[in-house]
């Protein structure tokens, strides 16, 4: 699935991943190809998974960020 997580200022990571991992305000959850679509925010740190084994671990300190995906991709905006 093809994952996008930007800030106002760049864009911090674009490629193609098996699974992301990040917290939300409700607890902890992974997005994998053809989750249901899902709104969130989440806090923390945001763990990408590509399929060649290959991870990604993006820390967002104190901010906190707005995903969204249809199951086909993965949007994070970090405010």
């Amino acid at each position: 699935m093809r994952i996008k997580i930007s800030s106002p200022e760049k864009k911090l990571y674009e490629g193609d991943g098996i699974s992301i991992y990040v917290t939300t305000e409700m607890g902890d959850a992974e997005i994998l190809e053809k989750h249901a679509e899902f709104l969130a925010i989440i806090k923390g740190k945001i763990k990408i998974r590509e399929a060649n084994q290959k991870s990604h671990e993006i820390d967002l300190n104190d901010r906190k960020a707005l995903l969204y995906t249809d199951g086909k991709r993965v949007d994070i905006f970090i405010v």
